[in-house]
């Protein structure tokens, strides 16, 4: 999804910038030595740094979600650099983007994630241009996009910050009553802008962060516009980097029954413990984001005295933002036997280069 920021949002004051060495910052004094001096201090930074991080000064973005990536939160989709209809690419001519997306994924685990509050930082230093609250935090159905899109109320709850020099941030599908701003309100780097949320049109909670140049959308990954090719990098906009994560197992667990992708999306947690009990069958599930098609996915469950339980191995037939598999055994009524349970879940992928990637996760459960 494209969005612009300025689109039926609420209008703040505008706001004006100070240029280096005026009267208002306090840092020349007044006359021709302000301006020697303005001359004197512009050609030291230029010689003194090279261009890259002459440009990174410009205008740096520090992560607008409170979150430890890979653990926490995850790079989900990124700008999409390929101009061809139907097609996408990411910034390395990955395929962790889809067709017209403008801005940068940040996904979180589930709704009990959500519920208890991940909180949007502003990127940068700002003034908030335009904001919007009240929109529900739910999976949209068909109909609700169509009347979202006719109303250009896809980005759902969010907020527009101006900064210096033509550049915008924009935050889309925040919580709702969430929004900690109001228009014209003055913001430092890292201040609260509210919580991620699932608001708009979003199939899981997640922030939508998209970066603006003279109204240009900007991918803070290369600091180029989404015209330039993929696989070329001007400039990093991120202070420190972000990592880029082809793939990632995000959540793994267990269960006694037939997991469903519509509860694991709202609780993805998986007990320490099983109750005998209601052990009639013992599920081992995973969830990724980044599938891509090719990947091919091996599934166990080891139970007691390292015995395989039961495996899978599967091949990902398309390119999917979120993917999710189950392995599972029936007992019957003899019930799972008592014991140490381990599930484990390996991703191995070859790209067209010949390079391969492996990613594993282990999950443990004790049945009582």
């Amino acid at each position: 999804m494209t969005f612009r920021p300025l689109s039926r949002w609420r209008n703040g004051s505008s706001t004006c910038w100070t240029t280096l060495g005026s009267a208002k910052d306090g840092f020349y004094g007044d006359g021709s030595a302000c301006v020697i001096m303005q001359l004197i201090f512009v050609l030291l930074l230029f010689f003194m740094f090279p261009a890259t991080a002459r440009a990174q000064a410009s205008f740096s973005l520090s992560m607008p979600v409170a979150c430890e990536l890979g653990k926490t939160c995850w790079l989900v989709n990124y700008p999409d650099t390929d101009r061809t209809e139907n097609s996408a690419k990411d910034f390395t001519c990955g395929p962790l983007s889809y067709d017209t997306h403008d801005g940068t994924d940040f996904g979180i685990r589930d709704l009990v994630a959500m519920k208890t509050g991940v909180p949007v930082r502003a990127a940068a230093a700002g003034t908030v241009a335009r904001y919007r609250d009240g929109v529900a935090d739910r999976m949209p159905s068909k109909d609700d996009i169509k009347t979202m899109l006719a109303a250009k109320k896809g980005c759902g709850n969010g907020v527009v910050l101006d900064h210096r020099n033509g550049w915008q941030t924009l935050y889309c599908h925040m919580k709702k009553n969430s929004l900690a701003v109001k228009a014209g309100q003055a913001v430092k780097q890292g201040d609260q802008l509210g919580l991620v949320g699932h608001s708009g049109i979003a199939e899981f909670p997640h922030l939508h962060f998209a970066v603006f140049k003279d109204g240009n959308v900007i991918d803070p990954f290369s600091g180029q516009g989404l015209d330039k090719p993929c696989g070329t990098i001007r400039e990093i906009l991120w202070s420190p980097p972000l990592a880029y994560e082809p793939v990632s197992i995000y959540a793994a667990g267990f269960q006694s029954g037939t997991p469903s992708i519509e509860h694991l999306s709202i609780d993805a947690s998986s007990p320490d413990t099983l109750h005998r009990g209601n052990s009639a069958a013992l599920v081992f599930w995973i969830m990724i984001y980044g599938a891509a098609a090719g990947d091919r996915i091996h599934l166990d469950i080891i139970g007691p005295g390292d015995a395989v339980v039961v495996r899978r191995d599967t091949v990902q037939d398309k390119t999917r933002a979120r993917q999710f598999y189950y392995v599972g055994q029936k007992f019957g009524e003899a019930l799972a036997p008592p014991g140490h349970y381990t599930g484990v879940v390996t991703l191995s992928r070859t790209d067209t280069d010949g390079k391969t990637l492996s990613r594993t996760r282990e999950v443990n459960v004790t049945v009582r």
